[in-house]
């Protein structure tokens, strides 16, 4: 049953999505090919406000299909929960867990889709600015070859077993937060329903109090990596040569701290559906 659940959540969410992460991959190709126009060779006054208007026009591309997705996903969730649709949502003859867990994947794969659609925008934005760069300055590949190659001696062992060890603590932060940020969202909007009279406005606090422990509570934690920093010549000296280690230790609590966040927020939101459900 939660394969049909997820069939019909998927059919019904994947339009916009889609829609705003195609908008962002055009506002990118756009904003790179616009860096090919021969006005860039020109003496204009100018070009550097246009160059940093292009820029921060598809910085806010990224941003608004990030943030309408998740706005897109929260309006979903909550219309389908606890509105009139919701009476047909737990009227379904399936277990509530099975609702949730359909919710959970959900916005988590949109989630986690958004966000490489994200990176995915600034590696194309990247590669034709560079194409329309060489294209007109051919010194302009040359110099870019020469640095990596002045270079190449960095990418050697211990260096790259420290960026292997930072891409796996990125990657599992990122599959893991996809899934916190999706409990996130759904708790916050739970726990919304208990502030009758004004439950958008009680879900939008609870999910700023939530990420602001969150924060709190990753910054209490990191401090001792900060303060060895400081403290210890010999760490400060490997950061400075690899800087990933580092990293790799902040992204390892972020992820343990969202895992904890999302277990309890995935407790917290089964028992609250099952036992007190409140529907307008």
């Amino acid at each position: 049953m939660l394969g049909k659940l997820l069939k019909h959540e998927w059919q019904t969410v994947w339009k916009i999505p889609v829609l705003l992460i195609g908008i962002l991959m055009i506002t990118a190709v756009i904003a790179g090919l616009t860096f090919a126009l021969p006005i860039w060779e020109s003496d204009w006054v100018g070009l550097p406000i246009s160059g940093i208007l292009l820029v921060l026009l598809f910085y806010f591309a990224m941003i608004a299909a990030s943030v309408g997705i998740s706005i897109y996903l929260a309006a979903r969730c909550y219309k389908s929960l606890f509105t009139d649709e919701g009476y047909l949502t737990h009227t379904l003859p399936v277990a509530s867990r099975q609702i949730l867990n359909c919710k959970v994947i959900t916005i988590s794969a949109w989630m986690l889709i958004a966000g490489v659609a994200v990176i995915a925008s600034l590696v194309l934005f990247g590669l034709i600015v560079f194409l329309s760069l060489s294209t007109k300055n051919s010194d302009f590949a040359r110099d870019v070859l020469k640095v990596y190659t002045e270079n190449r001696a960095i990418w050697q062992e211990p260096f790259m077993r420290d960026f292997g060890s930072c891409m796996v603590s990125l990657i599992a932060l990122t599959l893991v937060s996809s899934v916190s940020s999706a409990l996130i969202m759904i708790g916050s909007i739970t726990i919304g329903q208990k502030v009758r009279g004004h439950r958008i406005l009680g879900a939008v606090g609870a999910y700023f109090a939530i990420n602001t422990v969150i924060s709190i509570v990753s910054v209490v934690l990191t401090i001792p990596i900060m303060v060895k920093m400081v403290t210890d010549s010999e760490y400060l000296s490997s950061f400075e040569t690899s800087p990933f280690s580092f990293y790799t230790s902040i992204y390892w609590i972020m992820t343990a701290v969202y895992l904890i966040v999302g277990v309890g927020l995935y407790i917290l939101c089964d028992y609250m559906l099952r036992r007190q459900l409140e529907l307008e």
